[in-house]
């Protein structure tokens, strides 16, 4: 069974989630932090900010970290499953989907 690893915005009431990585189900063995370094990249790259509360990388959504967040309506952005307006636009992180993709 294919499994997946979501990273969230830390800052407070923020529903941001990022689908990051898939691990599969090829019997590829992969420990807990390799994962989580490849969650952290892809986050990264798709707009997310890393930074350290306590010691401890967190992460915030693109919306959060340009002050338009936080993410309070979820919808099908797949850069934070914010809600999206009529052109496909999402109302947090402005990430817009290219045409013939779900959303």
């Amino acid at each position: 069974m294919p499994t997946g690893v979501a990273v969230v915005c830390d800052t407070d009431d923020c529903l941001a989630v990022y689908l990051a990585v898939e691990t599969g189900n090829d019997g590829d063995e992969r420990s807990a932090n390799d994962v989580s370094q490849l969650a952290r990249k892809a986050a990264e790259d798709d707009g997310w900010v890393l930074s350290f509360g306590f010691q401890q990388p967190v992460m915030t959504c693109p919306g959060c970290a340009d002050g338009r967040g936080p993410v309070r309506e979820r919808g099908a952005c797949r850069r934070c499953m914010g809600r999206a307006d009529e052109a496909s636009k999402c109302a947090y992180c402005l990430h817009a989907e290219p045409p013939g993709e779900d959303g």
